[in-house]
């Protein structure tokens, strides 16, 4: 699974919140997209894995995503942007 840092997933827990009142419903999803790896916010799916905070899930990937993804973690930049490494 991909790793997290905590910076990155207070920067999910936040943003989750601040785009839907029932965060518990929705969260940030790791896509693939022409340029590569994109974020949506959207309803989990059956087959993604999850990354819950305290409860809901912030962060979902489909298992392709995460698979590719399984050696890599997720961070945040000084200017808020994530990042992988």
């Amino acid at each position: 699974m991909l790793q997290v840092t905590q910076d990155a997933l207070a920067i999910c827990r936040t943003t989750v919140r601040q785009l839907d009142m029932l965060a518990s419903t929705k969260c940030l999803r790791l896509i693939e997209s022409d340029d590569g790896i994109a974020i949506s916010f959207e309803l989990p799916r059956s087959d993604d894995e999850l990354l819950h905070d305290l409860g809901p899930a912030v962060l979902a990937a489909p298992e392709n995503v995460a698979d590719a993804l399984a050696e890599m973690t997720l961070d945040v930049r000084d200017d808020g942007r994530f990042v992988l490494s």
